[in-house]
């Protein structure tokens, strides 16, 4: 395996979870600000449970990549 190609997709990675998570704070806002104001936050709620699932499976991939690079690192690979 290439430890420079994992690298690349450890930041990638990040990247990808930095905007997950800014999106999930966004919808929680939302969702609060749709509460305050009376309105119906199911579909809104749907859509944060969504996007927290997809910030899990972004966060246990960012944790395989740091298993595969550290297997690198030691010869494992």
């Amino acid at each position: 395996m290439d430890r420079q190609a994992e690298v690349v997709r450890l930041g990638q990675s990040d990247r990808h979870i930095a905007a997950a998570e800014k999106n999930v704070s966004e919808q929680r806002m939302q969702v609060e600000k749709l509460r305050q104001h009376g309105h119906d936050v199911e579909l809104a709620e749907k859509m944060l449970k969504g996007f927290e699932a997809s910030l899990a499976t972004l966060r246990e991939h960012r944790e395989l990549i740091i298993k595969t690079i550290e297997e690198i690192d030691n010869g494992n690979v």
